[in-house]
């Protein structure tokens, strides 16, 4: 058996791909909802690591209607507004970012963000899969859904250069601390 995604060879009636980590059971053809958006839409518009998300999306629509199920995003619940930019959910990245301004509620977001990420990105998915279908030929429909949907990769970089720069400005913080109270020791003394 070959895997769809990659083309490396693969052992017959496998469900996972050893090379690529994609899911090889499911059947691009067939729905994964109400809407008929495939897997390979999907695939398509999600990009890096689509085989979680249509994994985690087939859990929304098992019943034959959408459901909300909850599941765990370990991006989302570390790097919420990073993880919404990299996916390209902007509106939800405002929020996020204003919502970690209040004090207090930062844990509680990262957690919620973790619980329901997956479902909010399935919702995303399916309102903009629907939006390019409604309004693109079929000759435009895949080159158009792998530039509005994959990931920001830019994203990755700027969470970085922050990172760097909040620890050097934690590391100067500290650093006059230490200094001053050293200098108030010295004087007591």
């Amino acid at each position: 058996m070959i895997c769809p995604y990659c083309k490396e060879s693969i052992l017959d009636g496998a469900i996972k791909c050893k090379h690529c980590g994609s899911m090889v059971n499911l059947d691009p053809a067939n729905p994964i909802n109400v809407d008929n958006i495939t897997t390979e839409e999907i695939r398509v518009f999600a990009g890096p690591n689509s085989y979680y998300y249509i994994q985690n999306f087939s859990k929304f629509t098992i019943t034959g209607r959408e459901t909300f199920c909850a599941t765990w995003n370990w991006s989302c619940f570390a790097f919420t507004f990073f993880w919404f930019l990299y996916r390209k959910m902007y509106v939800l990245a405002v929020i996020a970012f204003i919502v970690f301004c209040l004090p207090g509620i930062n844990i509680i977001l990262h957690i919620g963000a973790g619980i329901i990420g997956n479902y909010l990105y399935y919702r995303h998915v399916k309102a903009r899969i629907l939006e390019i279908r409604a309004t693109q030929t079929s000759q435009n429909y895949i080159p158009v859904l792998q530039e509005v949907g994959g990931v920001n990769k830019w994203v990755i970089t700027l969470g970085i250069v922050i990172s760097v720069f909040i620890a050097l400005l934690i590391a100067i913080f500290f650093s006059t601390i230490i200094a001053s109270v050293g200098h108030f020791v010295e004087i007591t003394i």
